[in-house]
């Protein structure tokens, strides 16, 4: 709704005179009108200072506004013209169009591939995995409410040197694995973890290990029968504690893609764009020579002759294009992978011309722990299920003496809640400092202060009698009281932005706008909580302040969706 109004404001300051790129901005106190244009420009046109300039430009523009009936009256405030809106007219339009499907776009004949999560099975589930897939899934959700047919995928490693060092490993600790076979699948996976640890280290230290490390790698390609029963058994316990993980993060995919079944077509792919002179030979090994196009050399067939990432990643375009020809493909992979992806991409243009222009890199930044007191596994990364552990534990012990009923289920949703607010309120190029206490807290700008507030207005809808509000609609009559607080119009004005907000993060492919605006429409609401009565307020007030407290639900419910958090009923 605003921004249609700003058009039609922007198109009056245009017929009116105004040249140039023009600017609605909001003014910095509400007193002083909802939008405000600066005349500096403009006053260079008319050799005039700004503020008689902004008072002709108040003359002129009175014909063309006419006919704005949401405008109550334009003034010239210093080298300012100010737009004030009808209040009334503007309550009556923004509460009458938060419905249940408040902020569903358009529907798009388009087709959006997300790829997010990535990991590599035998290995660890760690903090920035937990990253990709908070991002990958809020966008997934923003993209779709933006009317996207979204594409959910994850790639994940199943072949590679990683699980021949786990593999080496766990062979020479066969009565621990065997041992293994019927505990649960956190045992399987600590397991999984400490064998890579002790392979990768074996790997790098010892010659003869090196070189038996390197002959499991090529009978996993092979699928030779001396490893393959180890090889498939511990890659289901990797799967099977993912899935546990993707369920706990209320993500999923439409289809899991795997290094296992595009390995075979990344060599053939090569080997044919060898002969058309794509790739080189160097050292018995196939590069692309990168550094002739400001790039960087890769290898993509190793001198044994496996495939490298680099190659499996080819015919995983091939394969993603064959199965669902997305328009676009948006691979959400940590910042580091840049430059990988720029040499992929290139390559792909020659070796799948239809993905020119449709592959892009969202890429994140690093997560980093503000104290070094988070519990770990794993000497060198933070797996996602410590981080997750630990503040639930927080959030029990803030819980501890409260009277909720079902804490355990409320403390998971709150911690899920806290997580991922942390991760998407920066910038997603950003490198983000998690601070376990800041995450928790319910006073600032956090996810349980964000769900604290749905939950504080169903207690309020509760003791009025009005928690049917999903059924609402919204009508003038008995409702609009005679004079309407600058307060509630500031809500109103903030809650009327969701729109526009919902496609600003989704044409930047960024969650921190809508975690930021939430953060913004929780702030406005405490104020209009605490200055105004609500339940005690006489007639026509309370009813129109009710009919605002259901618009704040819906509209921090649905962003909170947006960011994948669960609200509660209560905290």
């Amino acid at each position: 709704m605003l921004s249609s109004l700003k058009q039609q404001l922007i198109k009056a300051l245009y017929s009116a005179g105004v040249t140039g790129s023009i600017e609605l901005v909001t003014p910095p106190k509400p007193e002083m009108g909802e939008f405000a244009f600066a005349c500096f420009n403009y006053a260079k046109k008319l050799n005039l200072n700004p503020a008689e300039s902004a008072k002709i430009l108040v003359e002129d523009l009175q014909k063309e506004i006419a006919e704005i009936d949401i405008l109550d009256k334009v003034e010239a405030v210093g080298p300012y013209v100010n737009f004030y809106l009808n209040s009334s007219l503007l309550a009556e339009k923004i509460l009458g169009s938060i419905t249940p499907d408040y902020g569903k776009q358009e529907k798009k004949n388009k087709k959006v591939l997300i790829e997010y999560a990535q990991p590599n099975t035998h290995k660890a589930f760690h903090i920035g995995h937990l990253r990709g897939t908070i991002t990958g899934e809020s966008l997934s959700r923003i993209m779709e409410m933006c009317g996207y047919n979204v594409v959910r995928v994850n790639y994940q490693g199943d072949v590679g040197m990683h699980i021949a060092k786990a593999i080496w490993a766990i062979i020479r600790n066969k009565e621990k694995y065997d041992s293994l076979k019927h505990s649960s699948v956190e045992e399987k996976v600590q397991f999984l973890g400490m064998a890579y640890a002790d392979g990768a280290k074996a790997f790098e230290s010892d010659e003869k290990s090196k070189a038996e490390i390197v002959d499991i790698n090529a009978k996993i390609y092979k699928q030779d029968k001396s490893i393959k029963e180890i090889y498939g058994e511990t890659r289901a316990w990797s799967l099977e504690y993912f899935d546990k993980i993707y369920i706990k993060l209320d993500t999923h995919f439409d289809r899991l893609f795997f290094e296992s079944e595009v390995f075979e077509r990344a060599i053939g792919i090569v080997k044919n764009f060898l002969i058309e002179h794509l790739f080189a030979e160097s050292e018995g090994a196939i590069i692309y020579r990168g550094s002739t196009q400001g790039l960087h050399d890769r290898v993509f067939l190793s001198s044994m002759g496996l495939p490298t990432y680099e190659a499996k990643d080819l015919a995983l375009a091939e394969l993603q294009f064959k199965e669902f020809n997305p328009d676009k493909i948006i691979h959400v992979i940590a910042r580091e992978q840049t430059e990988y992806l720029r040499v992929i991409f290139q390559v792909l243009e020659r070796t799948l011309p239809n993905s020119r222009g449709k592959e892009s890199h969202l890429a994140f930044g690093w997560v980093s722990l503000k104290s070094g007191k988070m519990s770990s596994r794993s000497g060198q990364v933070v797996l996602a299920e410590d981080l997750i552990n630990d503040i639930n534990k927080k959030i029990l012990g803030i819980m501890e003496e409260s009277d909720i009923k079902n804490k355990e289920f409320i403390s998971e949703k709150v911690s899920l809640g806290a997580l991922k607010y942390s991760f998407l309120k920066t910038g997603v190029h950003n490198d983000i400092v998690f601070d376990l206490e800041e995450s928790v807290s319910l006073s600032g700008d956090s996810g349980p202060y964000l769900m604290y507030i749905v939950a504080r207005i169903n207690r309020i809808l509760d003791k009025a009698g009005s928690r049917n509000f999903f059924k609402k609609l919204f009508k003038k009559k008995n409702v609009l009281p005679k004079n309407i607080d600058s307060i509630e119009k500031q809500l109103l004005m903030k809650l009327a932005e969701f729109n526009d907000i919902i496609k600003i993060a989704c044409d930047n492919h960024d969650p921190s706008k809508i975690a930021q605006y939430l953060f913004s429409v929780a702030q406005l609401f405490n104020n209009f909580y605490h200055e105004l009565p609500i339940l005690k307020a006489e007639n026509e007030d309370k009813k129109f302040r009710i009919e605002i407290i259901k618009s704040v639900h819906i509209v921090m419910t649905k962003g909170l969706y947006l960011l994948g958090i669960s609200t509660v009923k209560e905290m």
